[in-house]
């Protein structure tokens, strides 16, 4: 089962300064009695839907930050917002129609059969679960269980009720309808989102759905050399090889634009090192470049003490059958000071535990050092990260750069049951717990 999470965080209030971990003063770890009613009292799990479960986090501790970590991370939140068509559109050139038609039908109920309403609804929320019409596991597309004629009867009445029905230029609805239809209902259209084993003499990158590669094949890249492999769509265009860039001026300008302007936003509340790699991020969204983000992914991972940080960008090439091209996704966290001091402890008595391991003395370390390690609370995730979180986080992913600079790496410490085979959550029917906190450890070297 999937997990999906929604998070939730506390009101804006407070004040003081952005103090780096080094400085903070670890409180006591014991919950108050008013606190562990709050927790007996929460909804974690909100409904299921199909082989998906939808949970509810909360952001512990967040009404307790200063009033400029506040500042910080709403305006991180946003910048997390703003890139979210990125990735609908990166998945499935067809994707930001299809919710636009759906959205549509369930804010204009009037009319529209109940049974009818029903089923749309229930495919409306695997969408936004999965990013589109593709199952997160998997991989393949599912469909509208009711008739297409039903849908046209539902895609009617809510236009009929003040719908703005997404058309093309010119276009009828009943054009639309047609041309729609088989990306609502027919299985056997794009069927699959990455297809890396398409069969003998099958082509990757025809065989896949997302939007990473348009016209192009694996045979019209023979001694082609991308300047922009990460951070591009590769088309062809009057039968040449072009790179589409993700940066200003250039594919997803909109939304880039927007995600700097919150970077920038929040670069004044951020810690230095911290603001020194927004300012970085904000420049390679600019310019694109290879160079840039490299110098970014070098100031994030030299950031070690912040108590909030971000991931906003291109990063795994899980989607692209190539592995390059890297799909959006951002996530916005904070260390939670409480939850720390429990892992502090451990680490410190990391010794106490050797000794009394199950096994011989002569194989006992003397010495023995606890990881350095902080539990962090989440605030959103978005893109590729959700709204089905990853277990963990390892970045940057530049092997150059973690041979020199080390890197972060990220685990959940709170979180339903995984599969052993996934890397993604799985939740077994009685276990409803939220993934609630990360401990992230730094690798640090020079």
């Amino acid at each position: 089962m999937a997990v999906a999470l929604t998070t939730a965080a506390g009101t804006a209030r407070g004040g003081g300064g952005n103090t780096p971990l080094s400085d903070m003063t670890a409180p006591a770890i014991v919950a108050s009695p008013e606190q562990s009613a709050v927790a007996a009292d929460r909804k974690y799990l909100l409904e299921r839907v199909d082989d998906a479960a939808v949970v509810q986090l909360y952001a512990d501790g967040f009404a307790a930050l200063p009033l400029d970590q506040k500042l910080l991370i709403w305006h991180l939140y946003e910048a997390a917002l703003a890139g979210r068509d990125i990735y609908y559109d990166q998945r499935y050139a067809h994707n930001l129609a299809m919710r636009d038609v759906l959205e549509e039908i369930i804010t204009h109920p009037a009319g529209v059969d109940p049974q009818t309403l029903e089923e749309i609804r229930r495919y409306t929320k695997l969408f936004w679960i999965n990013t589109g019409p593709y199952n997160n596991l998997t991989a393949r597309k599912f469909v509208l269980k009711c008739s297409p004629d039903a849908f046209a009867a539902a895609v009617k009445a809510a236009q009929a009720a003040g719908a703005k029905v997404p058309l093309k230029q010119g276009e009828t609805l009943g054009a639309m309808l047609s041309r729609m239809k088989p990306l609502f209902f027919d299985a056997t259209v794009d069927p699959i989102v990455t297809n890396k084993t398409p069969g003998q003499g099958k082509d990757i990158l025809s065989a896949s759905a997302n939007n990473l590669y348009v016209d192009v094949t694996m045979k019209d890249l023979e001694g082609f050399k991308e300047q922009y492999p990460l951070n591009s769509r590769l088309m062809k265009r009057d039968g040449k090889l072009v790179e589409e860039v993700y940066r200003v001026g250039g594919r997803y300008d909109k939304e880039i634009r927007r995600i700097i302007e919150h970077l920038e936003a929040a670069a004044p509340y951020a810690t230095a090192p911290m603001a020194k790699a927004l300012n970085a991020l904000a420049r390679f969204y600019r310019t694109g470049e290879t160079a840039d983000r490299v110098a970014y992914d070098i100031a994030w991972v030299q950031d070690k003490n912040s108590p909030v940080d971000t991931i906003n960008g291109f990063i795994e090439v899980y989607m692209d059958p190539r592995g390059m091209k890297g799909s959006w996704e951002a996530l916005v966290y904070y260390v939670n000071p409480q939850k720390t001091a429990g892992i502090r402890k451990l680490a410190a008595d990391a010794q106490w535990f050797e000794d009394r391991m199950p096994w011989a003395d002569q194989y006992k370390k003397q010495g023995v050092r606890g990881i350095t390690a902080n539990a962090i609370d989440v605030v959103v995730e978005s893109g590729d990260s959700g709204p089905i979180t990853p277990v963990g986080i390892n970045l940057p992913n530049d092997q150059e750069i973690r041979e020199k600079y080390g890197s972060k790496s990220g685990a959940a410490s709170s979180r339903p049951r995984r599969h052993p085979d996934r890397g993604r959550p799985h939740a077994e029917p009685a276990d409803d717990r939220p993934v609630a906190d990360v401990e992230l450890e730094s690798d640090r070297r020079a």
